[in-house]
Formats: structure tokens, sequence, C-alpha cells
């Protein structure tokens, strides 16, 4: 559910040209970074590559150590 931004938050964002727009949730206190849809898509993949490659690593891993315990 998108979350229509105020003029002031709006005039807020403007100003922040260097760095990413922070939030605070009054209720908890937790701080919240704003990011652009296309950025955090583009970051979120490259989570998700990351994440491959690693289970590929484990996986060779395990392999790798099954096959030290093969008698020739």
């Amino acid at each position: 559910m998108p979350i229509q931004l105020t003029p002031q938050q709006q005039q807020a964002l403007d100003i922040q040209e260097t760095s990413l727009p922070r939030v605070i949730d009054p209720r908890t206190n937790t701080a919240y970074v704003l990011v652009r849809e296309a950025d955090y898509a583009a970051i979120q993949e490259l989570l998700e590559e990351e994440e491959r490659q690693q289970e590929i690593h484990a996986v060779a891993l395990r392999n790798a150590a099954g096959r030290m315990n093969e008698v020739p």
C-alpha cells in the first residue's frame, strides 16, 4: 500500500540530495531509510544473486567433502 507524501515531506526529499532521507515511526522510534523503487529493485537483485552464489558454493563444498571420503 503506497503512502502519499505530504507537500512538506516532498520538500524535505527535494532538499536532501546527497543522503538518503530517513523517517522515524514515532510509536516505536524505529528509523527507516527511503530508497527509490528502482534502486531498491537493483539492490534486491544483487542480494538475490549473492544468495544464489552462496548456495552454489555450499553445494560445491558438500560435493568436495563427499569426494574426499570416497575410496579410490
